[in-house]
């Protein structure tokens, strides 16, 4: 069995200012911010690299001292040489004078450092976890504990079921959030389960507050699912993701959503003690860490992908618990 070996606190982000993530931008081009201090971009020395490039193979990071970081060695000189541009033009009030580095500084950026030798260590391993836990598509089907193929309209009544009764769910579209007439996207699955059809394409794994009419990680009470998908991986690639953290680590896979589209949603129990972990591994496997996200919304099976008739988002896999949550 695969263990994850819990790693230590991850730092608190502090708020980049506006000129920071500007500086940020102009030196390393487009980033993808996935918290106000914390975004993957292109590495400076991208055509330097001997192995194949993934989307986040580089992070960059801008709270206390800006770091940039990349999985590739062979970039090291070209990463260093950026980092020392990158921090006397975001730390230094004037050129040429550094800004001096605290012990915690020091910390932090040791602790970064073994982060980014995990995630280093998590791309190496991939090939071997695609090889040991072959999953195809076909397999997924076939193995499903409650047979799903056919009647797909039906299917999202029977993931809701994973929730408890009185859970307040969001399911919607995606800009139905933060105004007043957006409260009729937050029910009960008790009162969801009234309905006919799929009420819409999202759906949130998250639990919710009663009464808020905006579908933020403020209002979320409780955290039931952990989805994961990858819009690299192929469908029989990341089948083989799916059956590592649910045999691997021990994660109790509830269902596995066909979005319609390129990628696979699966549905796993949510586990407070190894998300930290997850969060350094499953970018490594060519994961989105978007969906790590409380709030973040995911394809909600029986509705009609983008509105295109016989196009439906469709459960493959189900488990035959009644609930995940009793």
């Amino acid at each position: 069995m695969t263990e994850i070996t819990p790693p230590a606190s991850s730092p608190v982000h502090q708020p980049a200012t506006k000129s920071a993530t500007e500086i940020a931008e102009t030196m390393l081009g487009p980033i993808d911010w996935l918290t106000a201090t914390h975004g993957h971009c292109d590495c400076p020395g991208k055509n330097q690299h001997s192995n194949k490039n993934g989307r986040r193979d580089c992070a960059v990071y801008l709270d206390s001292i800006p770091t940039l970081y990349c999985v590739h060695s062979s970039c090291n000189g070209v990463v260093a040489a950026t980092n020392k541009k990158l921090r006397d033009a975001i730390l230094s009030g004037n050129p040429g004078e550094a800004r001096r580095i605290t012990a915690d500084d020091k910390a932090r950026q040791r602790e970064r450092a073994d982060n980014e030798r995990k995630r280093k260590r998590a791309a190496k391993a991939l090939p071997q976890v695609l090889k040991e836990f072959v999953w195809p598509y076909h397999e997924i089907i076939s193995q499903s504990p409650v047979p799903v193929s056919g009647n797909e309209p039906e299917h999202w009544k029977l993931l809701i079921q994973k929730f408890q009764p009185d859970d307040v769910v969001w399911i919607g579209d995606k800009f139905d959030s933060g105004k007043a007439e957006h409260a009729k996207h937050f029910k009960t699955v008790n009162e969801w389960s009234k309905g006919s059809a799929a009420p819409a394409p999202l759906i949130c794994p998250a639990v919710f507050k009663n009464t808020v009419v905006a579908r933020s990680n403020d209002n979320v009470v409780a955290r039931r699912f952990l989805v994961v998908e990858s819009d690299t991986l192929t469908r029989d690639q990341v089948g083989a993701v799916f059956r590592w953290m649910h045999e691997g680590c021990d994660l109790n896979l509830v269902a596995i959503v066909d979005t319609g589209g390129k990628s696979l949603h699966a549905w796993f129990e949510f586990e407070e003690d190894l998300l930290d972990d997850l969060k350094l591994v499953l970018p490594g496997f060519q994961c989105d860490p978007k969906l790590f996200t409380a709030s973040q919304p995911v394809r909600l099976p029986g509705a009609l992908r983008d509105g295109v008739s016989g196009r439906y988002q469709k459960l493959i896999y189900l488990a035959n618990t009644e609930a995940a949550h009793v």
